[in-house]
């Protein structure tokens, strides 16, 4: 009963079948505890640290940050190149290309075999915020490496390699149905 009435709200049958935590469980679930939780915590505080950063020093948001050094570190590039390395959709990387295009930082043109590809590079104008920004980028880098000795963030970096990947596998399980 439980999965059809699931089924009728979302307008498609589950593809999994529903399991269901025992109340003791739901009562000693604590999600802080959980690596999900942790780590999206701490992603959504570094992205707030990011967009003060660069909010206050250069006038742009994390994601326009985050495609900037992206297109430093590629080259001029399509948009489905740099949302691959940001993580974003290709729609994040479209909006946030135009809105630094506008801001004279990146130029945005067509891949002349391609046409629907869109090519981004960064202008002077983008190199200039990038020598602006990068100097309070690497300082909050020290410094949160620094509570970190070489060995905890070389474990950190491992730990967070196998989760990445450990998640895609899970992601495509669900997407797969298995």
């Amino acid at each position: 009963m439980a999965n059809s009435a699931l089924a009728n709200k979302s307008g498609a049958a589950p593809r999994k079948a529903l399991r269901r935590a025992s109340l003791a469980q739901v009562s000693a679930h604590s999600p802080e505890a959980l690596i999900t939780y942790r780590v999206s915590v701490l992603a959504q505080v570094l992205s707030r640290l990011v967009d003060a950063s660069v909010q206050e020093v250069l006038g742009l948001t994390s994601r326009q940050w985050r495609v900037l050094v992206i297109l430093n570190r590629l080259g001029t590039s399509p948009s489905g190149e740099v949302a691959r390395m940001a993580n974003f959709d290709n729609s994040q990387v479209s909006r946030v290309a135009f809105e630094l295009a506008e801001k004279g930082l990146i130029t945005q043109g067509s891949d002349p075999v391609d046409r629907r590809k869109q090519i981004l590079s960064l202008t002077p104008a983008g190199i200039d915020h990038l020598r602006s920004g990068l100097p309070d980028s690497l300082e909050r880098e020290a410094r949160l490496r620094s509570r970190l000795s070489s060995a905890e963030y070389a474990a950190f970096i491992r730990a967070l390699d196998v989760l990445e990947d450990e998640a895609e596998k899970l992601l495509g399980e669900i997407r797969s149905g298995k």
